[in-house]
């Protein structure tokens, strides 16, 4: 324990954990062994310890995620906890932060017939409180899921259809991500739409939320696009994507 105190900055929060789980082996297999090197105290003291690394390394991702995406604006969503009466739906003002979920874009597409698939841009969005008050109060009245930074949201998915060869854009759908989430305004309805039509454009600069490929518009191009022949077989571009969202009424990003 002296080492692990002398040497905090150096060591991650799976070092402690890990320290702490042989701790308490130690105790479930050798009792008399771990009683005279204070297992079950140092244990206690290691998780104690972690736990406030962990805060402070939740509060740094959240800090940096202020950082870069206050600049996109600020959005409002109402956030409720059904089968809790007492708890009250509250509206909160969030920075947001949107990701496209890549990975599984291209699983389900290789589960899909070539001539006959559904084709779905789908999207997280994380929510960003902007001020600390507001992260207890949500984490003590709604969720806890702060791991990240952000709260998540809601997914919102682009979907398309093909249907022997011929493709139709079925329109979009919003969805509840863990607790209910709704779009509060028309303004931030308004914003979302324009958000996302964004991400279809070059010109935008936005986070894709990944190391490789840092901008979203030439992460989904690269790795979606281009990356599934799309645009070759079936006539999906950006420029498509962006123009089939923008003739949405804006109606389609409340909640569905």
């Amino acid at each position: 324990m002296r080492y692990l105190k002398r040497f905090d900055e150096e060591l991650n929060l799976s070092t402690y954990r890990s320290a702490e789980r042989k701790l308490k082996q130690l105790m479930k297999d050798k009792p008399q062994l771990a009683k005279a090197v204070g297992a079950e105290e140092r244990a206690k003291n290691l998780a104690d310890w972690s736990k406030n690394i962990e805060s402070r390394d939740i509060l740094n991702r959240w800090k940096k995620n202020v950082e870069e995406y206050q600049k996109f604006g600020e959005f409002n969503f109402e956030l409720s906890r059904p089968g809790s009466p007492s708890i009250k739906p509250k509206v909160y003002s969030f920075y947001l932060h949107l990701e496209c979920e890549y990975e599984s874009m291209i699983d389900f597409w290789e589960e899909e017939e070539d001539n006959n698939r559904n084709i779905c841009f789908s999207f997280f969005t994380g929510l960003i409180p902007k001020n600390l008050e507001d992260i207890e109060e949500i984490k003590q009245l709604y969720t806890n899921d702060f791991f990240n930074g952000f709260f998540f949201g809601n997914w919102i998915n682009i979907n398309y259809k093909v249907v022997n060869s011929e493709l139709t854009f079925i329109g979009i759908n919003v969805r509840d991500y863990e607790v209910p989430v709704q779009v509060a305004d028309r303004r931030t309805a308004n914003s979302l739409k324009r958000l996302l039509v964004n991400c279809f454009d070059s010109k935008f600069d936005y986070p894709s939320g990944y190391r490789d490929i840092t901008n979203i518009y030439d992460k989904i191009e690269h790795s979606v696009i281009q990356a599934l022949d799309m645009s070759i077989n079936y006539g999906i571009d950006m420029d498509r994507i962006r123009e089939d969202i923008q003739k949405l009424p804006v109606i389609n990003f409340y909640k569905q």
